[in-house]
């Protein structure tokens, strides 16, 4: 596509009138895009250089980028290499049963905030939570920034949109009282039992613990390897990788190595009573004799949430995780090395969930600190040589 540039008013005037073709009209007729400016010529051609590439790519989203649902279906397409099973299973429930109804046949080129900040009060309105909706707005935004690397759109309109507010969400955790409980009351229950212990130690994801099996027990290294993530699709179970796909290997101490160890024993034992042969890597979470069979995340989730009901305890599966990570910052460790156990990319996302456990640990540095400077309050043993301020300024001698 080309320009043209012509000066007017007169040679050394500096008024420029810019031109660029855009195609035909409905009745086949050329049409043009012209813009004023004033400058030198050498403004005048970088001006009608923006022009041209603001033309090119309005008409390349016309033509190529289709419905905000054909750039959702390419999108997804193209992220799917580089994400879970379990994360690519969200999006697309949410991009087929939220988004394309409502604005899946808008033509890209024609999407503007206002269609979306519609879209968001319509989930809103539908009983979707402020945190539900602005993962909807994440998709969005990431499509739409695809977009615009593609040439497919000049901006991206979902940074112009106003998802919801989110309150701050501090995650809860149950005690370690209420986890000790749990693990005594789940041993009729050996997968249950195993499941809680390993959630509560090692911070992994439901998904993650589904997929372990014995190789993944570096028995040499005390080590347990999280490479994969068991997730369930249109009702058959499939492995993948993990959320962020990274393996990453957790210490295991003593107590829990001997815990796993006792498990693979009763796994072997139930097998030999019931007269089959074990698999050559069976599932460390199986209720298959042979242990060829992994237990689904939503059948433990549901057996956790009937037992945690019966204790009075409450809450969900997934605070297991959040208690391995409040309880390991509580205990001094740093986000960095916490973050690197729960599988999070960033420390970041760590410090943001967890911001509470971060906070209160800061508080009892900030005590230890304080003492090591100032010395103990009043009514605390005094460290050797060491003498209060005295009550009130000594008077100066006159």
């Amino acid at each position: 596509m080309r320009g043209s540039l012509t000066e007017w008013g007169g040679p050394g005037s500096g008024k420029w009138k810019l031109r660029v073709y855009t195609g035909r009209d409905g009745r086949n007729r050329p049409t043009y895009l012209s813009r004023n400016v004033a400058g030198t010529r050498r403004q005048a051609e970088s001006a009608l250089s923006k022009l041209v590439a603001d033309v090119e790519r309005k008409q390349f989203a016309t033509n190529h980028g289709g419905s905000v649902g054909d750039l959702l279906a390419r999108w997804l397409d193209d992220i799917e290499p580089t994400r879970s099973l379990g994360t690519m299973k969200e999006h697309r429930r949410s991009v087929e049963r939220n988004i394309l109804p409502e604005i899946g046949s808008v033509r890209l080129d024609r999407l503007t905030a206002r269609h979306l900040d519609v879209l968001y009060r319509s989930l809103l309105a539908r009983g979707l939570s402020p945190a539900s909706v602005r993962r909807h707005h994440a998709i969005l935004s990431a499509a739409l920034r695809r977009a615009v690397k593609w040439g497919w759109l000049a901006s991206n309109p979902a940074e112009r949109s106003s998802p919801p507010r989110t309150p701050r969400h501090t995650a809860t955790a149950p005690s370690t009282e209420a986890v000790q409980r749990l693990v005594a009351a789940a041993q009729e229950d050996p997968v249950l039992a195993t499941a809680i212990v390993l959630a509560a130690v090692t911070g992994a994801r439901r998904g993650e613990l589904c997929a372990l099996r014995w190789s993944d027990i570096a028995w040499e290294r005390r080590t347990l390897i999280i490479a994969r993530s068991l997730t369930v699709i249109r009702r058959e179970a499939t492995e993948g990788p993990t959320k962020t796909h990274q393996r990453r290997d957790i210490a295991i101490d003593e107590a829990l190595g001997t815990f796993i160890s006792r498990r693979q024993a009763d796994q072997k034992a139930y097998a030999k009573t019931v007269g089959v042969e074990l698999i050559a890597d069976p599932y460390l979470l199986s209720r298959a004799a042979d242990g060829a069979t992994p237990c689904l995340p939503d059948g433990l989730t549901s057996a956790y949430a009937r037992l945690a009901a019966k204790l009075g305890i409450g809450g969900h599966f997934h605070q297991l995780r959040h208690f391995a990570a409040t309880t390991s910052i509580a205990a001094g460790a740093d986000v960095r090395t916490v973050a690197g156990r729960l599988g999070h990319a960033d420390p970041s996302t760590t410090l943001r969930i967890y911001a509470h456990a971060v906070e209160a640990r800061d508080r009892d540095l900030a005590g230890l600190l304080g003492t090591a400077v100032l010395g103990p309050v009043d009514g605390q043993s005094q460290p050797d040589g060491a003498h209060p301020p005295p009550a009130t300024e000594p008077e100066r001698s006159r």
